[in-house]
């Protein structure tokens, strides 16, 4: 019995840190909101019992408008995350990968980051790039 106590005890503390972490994670992409026009983000599902922590499967998406119908949408869970660029006339392209939302840091490809902030940053910047490219073609 004391056993089955301490474990159910430890996945609630993962669950815990998890929803901490990607509630970090979405906040640090709602401050990128104030300096990048039109970026928005949206949570899918928050953890029972919390209108403040998103839940780390259900995860968040962030959104970027670009010109003429044309856009970028970024879904971040502690599963994987998937960036999609869309225009009106070519439809959808996806792209899967993997990101690592775990104690003491994050991850995205090879590299760690510290903080949520410093993730964001950098998939912010990514995003423009998928959207720049986008302009271009």
């Amino acid at each position: 019995m004391t056993d089955t106590l301490t474990r159910n005890r430890s996945s609630d503390r993962t669950a815990d840190v998890a929803s901490r972490q990607i509630t970090e994670l979405a906040e640090a992409f709602r401050a990128f909101g104030t300096t990048v026009p039109g970026l928005k983000v949206d949570v899918v599902g928050h953890i029972a019992g919390s209108r403040h922590f998103v839940h780390p499967v259900a995860g968040f998406h962030v959104h970027l408008p670009g010109e003429n119908g044309t856009g970028i949408s970024l879904y971040v869970s502690s599963r994987y995350a998937e960036l999609v660029r869309w225009r009106p006339d070519a439809g959808a392209l996806r792209e899967r990968f993997a990101v690592q939302i775990d104690e003491p840091g994050y991850g995205w490809g090879d590299s760690d980051y510290p903080t949520a902030h410093e993730l964001a940053h950098d998939l912010v910047a990514y995003m423009q790039f998928n959207l720049d490219a986008l302009r271009k073609s």
